[in-house]
């Protein structure tokens, strides 16, 4: 009886004594940066680290803003300009969920601007459309839901979108009909 009293202690003092940097996926992690250029209605160049990272907001997915003598979609400029006024050369928190890279090698993140997530201001206002899928999930029911609440608004890029479905007939990620999508770019 001693011995298994001994052992549940070693067990616990163990268990007590994982370090807060240990690979718990539980956890979430975090990255101060500052934001030093708006790429796209849902891309960023963060300074973080060290260095300057491009950053994608995960679940949302913008109208292209062109480049230069590029046209661009002008519901993509707005995205632009909307989150340029929100975040630009601001100290933001960056939240990593499960998959901390996309195949472009950008960082994928929550972007925070004290307790304001980007990518949700940026669905609730009508200026993205959320993207289902992946592991990166943690936001995705709000995201979803703001989705929704700005499409039945009809704001930004839903303005000329059909009206939305009635609510539970979307299917199971929730995304829109491919027939009633807002069209013009979004990727």
């Amino acid at each position: 009886m001693a011995w298994r009293l001994a052992a549940l202690l070693v067990v616990l003092i163990g268990a007590a004594s994982t370090p807060a940097w240990s690979q718990d996926a539980s956890r979430t992690r975090n990255l101060p940066g500052a934001v030093v250029r708006i790429v796209s209605g849902d891309t960023l160049s963060v300074f973080v680290n060290g260095q300057v990272e491009r950053v994608r907001f995960i679940g949302v997915t913008a109208p292209e803003p062109g480049e230069g003598d590029e046209g661009g979609d002008p519901q993509g400029r707005e995205a632009v300009l909307f989150v340029r006024g929100l975040l630009n050369a601001k100290n933001v928190r960056l939240e990593l969920d499960a998959q901390e890279r996309d195949a472009e090698g950008r960082l994928l993140a929550y972007v925070w601007l004290g307790d304001v997530m980007a990518n949700a201001e940026v669905i609730a206002r009508g200026y993205g459309q959320v993207v289902t899928g992946g592991p990166n999930v943690r936001y995705q029911d709000l995201l979803l839901r703001l989705q929704q609440e700005a499409r039945a608004a009809r704001l930004g890029i839903w303005r000329s979108a059909a009206p939305p479905p009635p609510t539970g007939k979307s299917g199971p990620s929730g995304a829109a009909p491919a027939a009633s999508r807002p069209t013009g770019g979004a990727r």
